[in-house]
This record gives C-alpha cells, sequence and structure tokens, in this order.
C-alpha cells in the first residue's frame, strides 16, 4: 500500500510564525511565498546554486538607518502582491555578494529592492547585523522584519528582530540537521585558539573568517579544511599536496601596524576562498595561517568504515580517525550543502544537534521531516 507523505506540518509552523512575528502580513503574499519556499531553497541560476537572503519588513527605512554605512536599492513598486513570484524571478539572480533583497510592505504599495551594508570584511556582515542588534528588538512591536536565508539545499532559517527563530529541516539523513552558524563559530575559535594578540584584533580575525565561511557556503561547491597546531610536523600524511614556502599569515596584516590595507586584506580572503574551492584538503594551524592546499589522502576504509558520501567526505573521517599528533580539527562542506566541524579530541561522531550561544535571548524551534512523520 502507498504512503503519502506531506510537509503541511512545516507549512502551518512557518504560517504560524509569521501571524507571530508579523502583524496583518498579507495573506496572499503569505500563500505566494510558500508556493515558492523550495524554489528559494533550491535556487540556481545558469546552473549554480545561490543561497538567496530575503528580508521582509514594514519599515525598510528605519532598518537602513540603523546601519549607517547601508544602502537600498529599490527595484520595483506595486500596489498588491499579485506579482510577488515574478519580482522575486527578476532579484533573486543578482543576490549574490552579500547584496540581500528586500520586500517592505505598506498599506498602499508593495516595494522590492536590494538591501547591503558597505563594511570592511573584519566587520559583521549585514544580516549578522540586523539578527543581532538589541535596538531593533527593542522595538520590534512597532517594526516588523523577518530574514529569510536558506542554509543548504534541506534547510531554511527563519529569524525575527523580536529574537525568535525557526528552522526548517527537509533532510531523511539526521546527521544534517547541523546549525552552520555553530559548526563555523567551533571551527573559528579552534582556528585561533593559539594566536596571541589584543581582544579586539583577535575578535576582527575571528569575523574575517566568519565573513570567509559564509562566502564559502554561498559559492564553494564543497570544500576540507583541516586545522593543525601550529607547530605540526607532518609526517607523510598530507605530503600530497601543495605547502607553501612562506604561510599565509592574517594576523600580521594586523598586528605589524597600527593601519592595514583593505584591498590586500579582501584580496587574501578571495585567494583563500579560491584555495578552498579547488580539489582537494586546505590546510591552515591555529593561529590562522594558512599553510597548504590541494592536498589529498588515501583512505584506509578499515580504518574508517562505511560512510555514506563521496570521496570528500571518506577523506574527512579518515582524517578524524587517524588521530594523528597535531591535528587538531577537520572542516567538512559537501556539493549539497552538508557542514561539520569536528575537533579530533571529540571524534565520536555527534548525534544531536549543539546549540550556539545566543547573544540576545531567543527562542528557536527545528521542524524536521522526522518531527512531521511522529
Amino acid at each position: 500500500m502507498e504512503e503519502m507523505i506531506f510537509f503541511d506540518n512545516a507549512k502551518e509552523h512557518v504560517t504560524n510564525f509569521f501571524e507571530k512575528e508579523f502583524e496583518n502580513f498579507p495573506p496572499l503574499l503569505m500563500s505566494n511565498f510558500l508556493n515558492k519556499f523550495n524554489d528559494i531553497l533550491n535556487y540556481s541560476e545558469e546552473g549554480k546554486s545561490i543561497k538567496p537572503k530575503l528580508i521582509f519588513t514594514d519599515n525598510i527605512e528605519a532598518i537602513i538607518r540603523t546601519f549607517p554605512k547601508s544602502t537600498a536599492l529599490t527595484i520595483f513598486e506595486d500596489e498588491e502582491p499579485t506579482m510577488f513570484n515574478s519580482r522575486l524571478k527578476s532579484i533573486l539572480a543578482i543576490t549574490r555578494n552579500d547584496w540581500c533583497l528586500f520586500v517592505d510592505i505598506k498599506e498602499s504599495k508593495i516595494t522590492y529592492g536590494l538591501v547591503m551594508s558597505f563594511r570592511s570584511i573584519k566587520d559583521k556582515k549585514f544580516l549578522q547585523q540586523l539578527e543581532e542588534n538589541t535596538t531593533l528588538k527593542d522595538r520590534s512591536t512597532k517594526i516588523h522584519c523577518i530574514v529569510i536565508r536558506p542554509l543548504n539545499f534541506f534547510t531554511m532559517y527563519l529569524h525575527s528582530i523580536s529574537g525568535n527563530d525557526l528552522i526548517v529541516n527537509f533532510a531523511l539523513d539526521k546527521s544534517k540537521n547541523n546549525i552552520f552558524a555553530t559548526e563555523i563559530k567551533e571551527f573559528v575559535d579552534a582556528t585561533f585558539s593559539k594566536l596571541r594578540t589584543t581582544q579586539r584584533k583577535l575578535q576582527d580575525m575571528k569575523n574575517m573568517y566568519l565573513n570567509i565561511f559564509t562566502n564559502v557556503m554561498s559559492d564553494v561547491n564543497g570544500a576540507i579544511c583541516v586545522i593543525v597546531d601550529k607547530d605540526y610536523k607532518d609526517n607523510g600524511l598530507f605530503d600530497d599536496g601543495i605547502w607553501l614556502k612562506e604561510p599565509i599569515s592574517f594576523s600580521k596584516l594586523f598586528t605589524q601596524s597600527k593601519s592595514y590595507s583593505e584591498e590586500k586584506l579582501q584580496a587574501y580572503a578571495e585567494l583563500f576562498i579560491n584555495m578552498l574551492n579547488f580539489d582537494g584538503i586546505t590546510i591552515i594551524d591555529n593561529q590562522g595561517r594558512i599553510l597548504a592546499y590541494n592536498v589529498f589522502v588515501e583512505p584506509n576504509s578499515k580504518k574508517v568504515g562505511y560512510i555514506i558520501g563521496g570521496a570528500r567526505k571518506r577523506a574527512a573521517y579518515f582524517i578524524l580517525s587517524s588521530k594523528k599528533k597535531g591535528i587538531v580539527g577537520v572542516y567538512f562542506q559537501s556539493h549539497e550543502g552538508e557542514v561539520f566541524f569536528q575537533e579530533i579530541k571529540k571524534s565520536v561522531k555527534r548525534t544531536q544537534i549543539k546549540k550556539s550561544e545566543p547573544k540576545m535571548e531567543t527562542k528557536s524551534e527545528h521542524i524536521t521531516l522526522m518531527d512531521e512523520q511522529k
């Protein structure tokens, strides 16, 4: 007998989230958004996957004023939400390079456009600022704002400025339920665990790495990045690769002088992304220095065991299972957007999602297909 499974439960939770967090959200716009939900989650243009970022609000002007280095570009204005699908299709393809699509909803018109913040690569991105801003949270009874962004091919993240979150996950494999922000935060903390500098410069470099790996999630099909100790000496495990004669040290750009070159910093960040996007493994140390790229290992199937996934995933688990002295941890990202960071000392595979420590009081709800089958 056939069994048919629908996602009505997830649909109900998304609708309830909007009803609670955005008073008087137009029903027709809600219906149109739900119909496009899966298209947004798996959007691509000319064969290239794009993870578009959307902002629904009723006061884009107040949001822009809150962040002085931000700007909004208006593209369409309509009286009714009937053109929502068409407007999204026209704008989603250009929501790259930190531009976010906004839908500003007033009683008499609906405005579509793009918004971004012109800031240094060492500063927090616009959406992170928006999600963490306490001023807007205090005004959430007067200003409504919901951020929508895909985390990967099967997970959509919704955040309201009141501090509540909703995560919708359509993956059948529970191991793919990892929350991107949590994994990246752990990875970045481990990357700079032995760097000694001022707290301000340390935070700048952590912000830069967070920005880099947010771009990696959007622009790179898959990656492995291995962290080793600053005194690591390779004994042959990683000899099949390109080791830099002089490591790239981001910290020197911050510590050698009071001023730094933003252009140089940006250029090295883009080079780092290119290395991560190249075949093989990129190796960095726990002072944040880039040591090698295009590195390959030969996984031992007996040692790794049966792993569901491609060569990149088998290589990641092989490195974790090796427990070689000096290897700190492994960051893995698949083509489909599965992400994990695992330290060698925590090499037992995790079975639960670890919650990241919120910067402000929040309430998060995680909806998965498993929930709907109960």
